[in-house]
């Protein structure tokens, strides 16, 4: 007798929320910052076609590991960058990227981050790329500071100098997904003006499944 297994409506739903998620949080980071050096390649072919060559190599790159991160995705891992660098060079990786395209610059200050469960891990970088897309596509910001901290909990800061933004609202895909990922890990999120005039956002992570666990 051929037995047929359905998932229950209420899984199915949680599954797909979550795949369009990271689809969201990965690519959608990786795809606006190819978008970005692609315009400024197309700029730079008329004036400087040596260095549109050099960045167009480097999209060509960026291209595959977008693709690397489709297929980690769909296989459940989790991001290519942080597989292959850790938490701290992953986002210092993913600003490199940016500056390249993009003329606000982002500072990281990393102290003393020791090596980290996986979930967390991945709730800080996906908090992080999705908040630095956000000073990049709608603030205005000439500058930008990450910051990340250990002290038994995991800090993690975004701030910029941009146009600011409604303290802890804002119903957007984006916004959504960084308070999920932080909730998800027992955290806390949230987003608030900051003392530059811009917008600050902070998430604490803790660890519950202890310094160095997956």
């Amino acid at each position: 007798m051929r037995r047929e297994f359905i998932v229950p409506t209420d899984a199915a739903d949680e599954a797909r929320r979550r795949l369009l998620r990271d689809l969201h949080d990965g690519l959608g980071p990786s795809l606006a910052a190819i978008a970005l050096g692609l315009r400024a390649a197309r700029h730079l072919a008329v004036h400087d076609p040596g260095s549109a060559g050099l960045l167009l190599a480097r999209l060509e790159e960026e291209v595959h590991t977008a693709v690397t991160e489709i297929r980690r995705l769909a296989s459940g891992a989790y991001p290519a960058a942080l597989a292959r660098l850790g938490l701290a060079d992953a986002v210092r990786a993913h600003v490199a990227a940016l500056a390249d395209r993009h003329p606000v610059r982002v500072d990281v200050q990393c102290a003393d981050v020791p090596d980290l469960p996986v979930s967390v891990q991945v709730a800080a970088y996906r908090i992080i790329c999705e908040a630095l897309t956000n000073v990049v596509r709608h603030a205005g910001a000439r500058h930008c500071t990450v910051r990340l901290r250990f002290d038994g909990c995991l800090h993690v800061e975004v701030v910029d100098d941009g146009c600011g933004a409604v303290p802890n609202g804002g119903d957007g895909v984006g916004l959504n997904s960084m308070r999920e990922r932080a909730l998800e890990v027992g955290g806390t999120w949230r987003m608030e003006h900051a003392d530059t005039g811009g917008t600050r956002i902070e998430a604490d992570l803790p660890l519950a499944g202890g310094v160095g666990t997956g």
